[in-house]
């Protein structure tokens, strides 16, 4: 059985409140359309997000934790080449916006937004990102119609990660709610 979209939003935010075994990160260019700044067009731009993950898979190594979700099937990451959109590459990508998928729990976010700094950092990335994370219950897709899956978080994420105004800025700051700094947890 399929469901509207609005229905997907309403399992997001009710599953929000559970304890799951899985998170996404959602990165989102602002206003790419003016800019023309897709990751598809830019080498640049893959390298970037490859850096991220190794920069996960080091954190993975260096606390002992299992971060970095990989798919049983394609256990790879995007390595620096374009992919189409496909929930089996971590990161996911589309357009402007990527996904990171890690285990619920293994990393905070405030740790995750200061290794997707390091990355900006290093390649130079400089314009400001819509930023979002949620829980997610399963990757399976047949599992979908009754848990929140994997492959509906990227656009979730995005979507809603350009209403709620946390922007990753030029100058690799975190701003929170009307321009406000972010405070950490």
């Amino acid at each position: 059985m399929l469901m509207s979209y609005s229905e997907y939003i309403d399992m997001f935010i009710d599953v929000q409140k559970k304890d799951c075994p899985y998170r996404a990160f959602t990165f989102d260019i602002v206003n790419s359309r003016n800019q023309v700044m897709y990751f598809k067009e830019n080498k640049k731009h893959y390298e970037f997000l490859y850096y991220v993950y190794c920069l996960l898979e080091r954190e993975e190594e260096l606390t002992g934790k299992k971060i970095v979700l990989k798919d049983d099937v394609y256990n790879k990451p995007i390595k620096g080449e374009p992919n189409n959109y496909s929930h089996h590459y971590n990161p996911t990508t589309l357009g402007d916006m990527a996904t990171y998928f890690v285990y619920n729990g293994s990393i905070t976010t405030e740790r995750m937004l200061e290794l997707f700094m390091e990355g900006l950092r290093k390649f130079d990335i400089n314009y400001a990102f819509h930023f979002k994370t949620g829980v997610y219950q399963t990757n399976n897709y047949v599992e979908g119609a009754t848990k929140l899956f994997k492959g509906y978080m990227p656009q979730i994420l995005e979507n809603m990660s350009k209403k709620e105004d946390f922007i990753i800025t030029k100058n690799y700051t975190c701003l929170g709610n009307k321009g406000k700094a972010k405070p950490k947890k």
